[in-house]
């Protein structure tokens, strides 16, 4: 592609190719993007700046028939189902479907909309402001959106919810499907699940997952693809793997964003094997909450401009016009963190995770929060009471702990000198 350098001087890059060719009416003749749309979103990514809202910038005038669905869309779609569309995405499976527009605009006009765009103290506040820029777009105004759920059960310990858009080409009988299974939302619950995978083989939303995709494949025709961020991306590899061959024929790409792992023997399946090239993971180049438990050794590694655990968010993931900007490989940091929380889970006995997980969220609870904005926005009198409900658990509860917790320091410490990577991590001698 075209890459800017200097005083707009020009010179072929392997950026990919540039757009195809735009028509605005049947009879038109096909034209390119703006040179002063191009060159502005050309200069943003020679300074590394241009990420999913300026994507939608670029090519939200582009259509599916021009240019096809690809893992930037993906991601985006995964994004905007952070927030709360009941009411007015249709629960039930529907041929045809409400459009992003028109759900938009319900959005904007409803009287709680202030509510609805609140996506809480870990998910982007922007989110609001990318899911309108989209939906005003050529590209994803015209998506069809159906089968919203949201789940959360406090009894079963489950936070779920999932969406599913159909996309429309000219020329094709059956739109293309994409199921979009949300990431750990703000509540509580929601991180007592994914904590939950640390013992647990499977838990409620996987279940959930599998069941919601079954129901997806048994009404709509046509090829599938699956897409989630974060715990999202994890009950995507499930469903598709768990839903046995029919449904696996159908499956057209699984879109797997910064999602955790699973135990090593899942990946070693004839469930997984069958369609692991099916299968595109990414992550950011300091990846943590997807390097937790095992995974694939085939991923694609993104460049992000956030710091640390930060990077987990998709606004800081570059993008590119086809595709997001590739990197190597994960840091060495991201590798020493992996490496050091997953050993630390492996040497801590079942049973000993169980009642950490337990005792971590009892003390959690007790604040009566049931959201971490709920838990952050009063983090004074939190501490308190959390301080006063750990002096309550039992003293072999307690003992357990701190005894996990001890294994932990003596994890990384042993790590780190045996890594050599006090350095790069910033540890002095």
């Amino acid at each position: 592609m075209w890459r800017l350098r200097g005083c707009l001087k020009l010179r072929c890059e392997s950026w990919g190719p540039l757009p195809p060719p735009l028509r605005c009416n049947a009879g038109d003749k096909p034209r390119r993007p703006s040179s002063a749309c191009r060159a502005f979103f050309l200069l943003q990514k020679e300074a590394n700046l241009a990420n999913i809202i300026d994507y939608i910038d670029w090519r939200g005038d582009i259509d599916f028939t021009a240019s096809p669905f690809n893992e930037i869309d993906a991601v985006i779609l995964c994004q905007i189902t952070y927030l709360n569309f009941e009411g007015l995405i249709p629960s039930e499976f529907c041929k045809k479907g409400v459009t992003l527009r028109q759900i938009a605009q319900s959005f904007s006009a409803a009287p709680d909309v202030e509510d609805r765009s609140d996506t809480g103290a870990l998910i982007n506040r922007e989110t609001f402001d990318l899911f309108i820029k989209a939906a005003n777009s050529n590209r994803f105004g015209r998506i069809e959106a159906s089968g919203f759920v949201n789940k959360i059960d406090l009894q079963k310990e489950e936070q779920f919810a999932a969406a599913t858009f159909r996309i429309r080409k000219a020329g094709k009988k059956n739109p293309s499907v994409c199921i979009v299974y949300r990431g750990t939302d703000d509540t509580i619950v929601g991180w007592k699940e994914d904590f939950n995978l640390g013992y647990k083989e499977t838990v409620p939303a996987q279940k959930d997952a599998l069941e919601y995709l079954e129901k997806a494949a048994s009404f709509f025709a046509g090829r599938i693809s699956i897409a989630g961020h974060s715990k999202g991306g994890n009950l995507a590899i499930y469903a598709a793997v768990n839903a046995g061959k029919k449904i696996q024929n159908r499956l057209f790409t699984v879109y797997n964003n910064d999602g955790p792992g699973f135990s090593e023997g899942f990946f070693r399946t004839e469930e997984y094997l069958g369609i692991r090239e099916k299968i595109r993971s990414y992550f950011p180049q300091l990846s943590i909450i997807g390097m937790l438990f095992c995974h694939d050794s085939v991923y694609t590694t993104v460049e992000s401009d956030n710091e640390g655990l930060y990077q987990h968010d998709p606004f800081s993931w570059h993008t590119q016009a086809l595709n997001f900007v590739r990197k190597e490989d994960t840091t060495e940091q991201s590798k020493f963190i992996a490496s050091t929380v997953n050993q630390w889970i492996q040497e801590i006995p079942t049973e000993e995770r169980e009642v950490f997980i337990e005792a971590i969220f009892s003390v959690l609870n007790s604040t009566k929060a049931r959201t971490n904005s709920e838990l952050s926005s009063n983090i004074f009198s939190s501490a308190k009471t959390m301080f006063k409900s750990y002096s309550r658990l039992s003293p072999q509860t307690r003992s357990t702990v701190g005894k996990v917790l001890q294994l932990l320091f003596k994890v990384s410490v042993s790590n780190i000198e045996s890594s050599g990577l006090s350095t790069a991590l910033g540890f002095k001698d």
